[in-house]
């Protein structure tokens, strides 16, 4: 009868907000409460913590209409995408899981299965999607989760002692194939819903730290193997597919979702981020990017070098800079009203570095302007014995990282400028660009600073013998080669630029490591592994393997393994390599450690037609890069005919 009074019980409330009830202030009264605390819910509707925290949490948003828990199971979602994007092999999936369905896919299968899962409505928003895909459930906001706390999260919902879970991590070297171990089942009924993970993750950081691991236990009582292995990565930041380098692809589905220009979209992501991007497209559409804008202090991602070489210079006049073989850093400052100044040392995955590098701050607050945004490059010397020299990156890192400390003295080489005093400068050409930057670097110049401040070294070129004079120049300097570039060029924020060319020695290629073989010898202090499966990128994001190479120094070789069990990089396939020896047992790597390899030349198979590297020596570990970034295999190829013309 229209009218009627209606009465609510507790187990409807109960069930309105397991449902992802949005209307909380009539939640709220239903139970006589004026507001919504936590203490109410669980005595009232006897709500799972975890719940419980999302509707109190949910209540404090912008727009609590928006966080709604009804989506599909996380189950499925683990399954049906986390799953097969990770990479992982059948025989470890039947290992771990007991599936013996689940078969990974390729670039192209990833790609697919990517746009499939952007565009079907599954009860979760586009930021909620791009945090699935991009592995950051906590949206860009720090986790303080590490392995201690991952192993007493573990200890509140197991019968294990912290002793058997080290043991267990020490066998199986990822902590969350523990967690997938100390579940009973596949699955569990009824299934959490992914928006339930999703949204205590993301307002997870509002929390105080005891009672996080409340609100988290409250979560993995109710999940089962497969859940609690992806709810571990989730946790650890560590669930990224490799498309967090791929910014088109990301700007384009985010684009078509709302109907916007993917220039646009792309361009607003590389000023902020992606889930930034997103938010504002679903509250205030294509109109809100306008107010993304280029300010000191809110790091971008640089422009990169296109994957062409000098030989396919098109147009001349060029511009060639010095190639250091160095860290690229973003150097900011900013000064804000009452004349106190902040800077920032950004890297290409906008880590501030900035106490990495003492004495940097110092530096930059030195720079004669208001606000400032730099591009360049941190590098260094070092003496050898042969006397003063260039250092290679791996001597830069484990000398700003405190490993090797007082063996690099620190050099800044700033080679463009993006920003000045209120002024976003990436549209003007780069003839412009570096005017103003040689103006504003001009005092600097022979003034003492804790960190020196330099002018990228460079020439214009007229033809390629310019180009090759140049290289020379730079390559007898102990340096890596050349950059070049169009002087009439805007810059191209987060975008490989395709008038971007580099030339450095012929025979050192930035390879991925893909497997890795064990060690057969009876010395002291020898790592796990005595060597590894090199391969090189194709177009289509796939890795093709294209021989061994043997590690460095114990160093360099504990730092690899760390990296790998601190990765979860084993993917469970086993593989032999052949040896002199005979075949040698080894296993299977995800593609993501970067390494520079030094070869001798390039080796055809004349049966298969395989190319490998003839001498392969690893030179140091490229920890800036990402397998995205590795050298093709059509790099073998050029080098391999140029080997047979020369």
């Amino acid at each position: 009868m229209s009218g009627a009074p209606h009465f609510v019980s507790a187990q409807d409330l109960a069930r309105w907000a397991e449902a992802g009830t949005s209307d909380y202030r009539t939640l709220a009264a239903g139970i006589g409460e004026r507001t919504l605390d936590r203490e109410a819910l669980h005595q009232s509707l006897s709500l799972n913590d975890h719940v419980a925290f999302i509707v109190e949490q949910a209540r404090r948003t912008d727009e609590p209409a928006a966080v709604r828990l009804d989506s599909i199971p996380f189950y499925s979602l683990c399954k049906g995408l986390f799953l097969p994007l990770s990479m992982m092999a059948a025989d470890k999936v039947r290992y771990i899981f007991g599936l013996a369905d689940a078969v990974p896919r390729d670039a192209q299968g990833r790609e697919a299965l990517l746009g499939e899962f952007l565009s079907k409505d599954i009860g979760l928003s586009l930021t909620q999607k791009l945090a699935c895909i991009l592995g950051d459930a906590f949206q860009g906001r720090r986790s303080t989760f590490r392995r201690d706390s991952m192993l007493r999260l573990l200890m509140g919902v197991s019968m294990l002692s912290r002793r058997q879970l080290l043991d267990e991590l020490a066998v199986k070297g990822d902590i969350a194939h523990v967690f997938a171990d100390a579940m009973p089942g596949l699955k569990k009924d009824p299934p959490l819903t992914a928006a339930e993970v999703l949204w205590t993750l993301y307002f997870l950081p509002n929390e105080t730290r005891n009672q996080r691991f409340e609100i988290l236990r409250s979560l993995l009582v109710r999940m089962g193997k497969l859940e609690a292995f992806f709810f571990a990565k989730l946790l650890l930041r560590k669930a990224g597919f490799g498309f967090d380098y791929q910014g088109p692809l990301i700007a384009r589905t985010v684009a078509e979702a709302h109907g916007a220009d993917p220039d646009l979209v792309g361009h607003a992501i590389a000023l902020t981020d992606a889930f930034n991007v997103a938010r504002i497209l679903e509250t205030e559409g294509v109109q809100g990017l306008k107010k993304i804008q280029l300010q000191p202090l809110v790091p971008v991602r640089p422009a990169l070098c296109g994957n062409r070489t000098t030989k396919d210079i098109e147009r001349y006049p060029v511009w060639v800079e010095r190639k250091y073989d160095g860290i690229r850093i973003m150097a900011h400052k900013s000064t804000g009203g009452a004349g106190s100044v902040l800077v920032g040392a950004y890297t290409r995955r906008r880590s501030d570095w900035l106490e990495l590098m003492p004495g940097f701050d110092m530096t930059l607050k030195m720079i004669p302007a208001r606000s400032a945004i730099i591009d360049g490059e941190i590098y260094g010397s070092t003496v050898s014995g042969h006397g003063v020299r260039p250092a290679t990156v791996y001597e830069l890192y484990t000398t700003m990282t405190g490993d090797t400390p007082g063996r690099v003295n620190l050099r800044y080489a700033a080679f463009d400028l993006l920003y000045l005093d209120g002024q976003d400068l990436t549209d003007l050409p780069l003839s412009e660009r570096r005017r103003r930057l040689g103006l504003l670097l001009a005092p600097l110049q022979g003034a003492y600073l804790p960190v020196p401040v330099g002018f990228a070294d460079g020439q214009l070129a007229q033809s390629p013998d310019d180009v090759k004079r140049l290289y020379e120049h730079f390559r007898n300097q102990g340096y890596e080669g050349v950059i070049v570039k169009d002087l009439n060029r805007p810059y191209t924020l987060a975008q490989r630029d395709p008038t971007w060319y580099k030339r450095k020695p012929e025979l050192t290629l930035d390879l991925v490591l893909i497997g890795a073989v064990f060690a057969v010898t009876q010395k002291t202090n020898v790592g796990m592994f005595g060597s590894y499966v090199i391969a090189a990128r194709n177009r289509d994001g796939t890795f093709e393997d294209v021989g061994d190479v043997a590690g460095i120094d114990q160093l360099r070789e504990a730092d690899i393994q760390a990296e790998i069990m601190r990765e979860g990089l084993l993917t469970g396939r086993r593989i032999e390599r052949a040896s002199a020896s005979g075949a040698r047992p080894g296993v299977e790597l995800k593609p993501s450690i970067v390494v520079t390899v030094k070869f001798e030349g390039i080796t055809k198979d004349n049966t298969t037609g395989r190319l490998s590297l003839r001498g392969p020596k690893l030179a140091y570990i490229r920890a800036d890069k990402a397998p995205q970034e590795a050298d093709l295999v059509s790099s073998l190829d050029e080098l391999y005919v140029r080997q047979r013309m020369a």
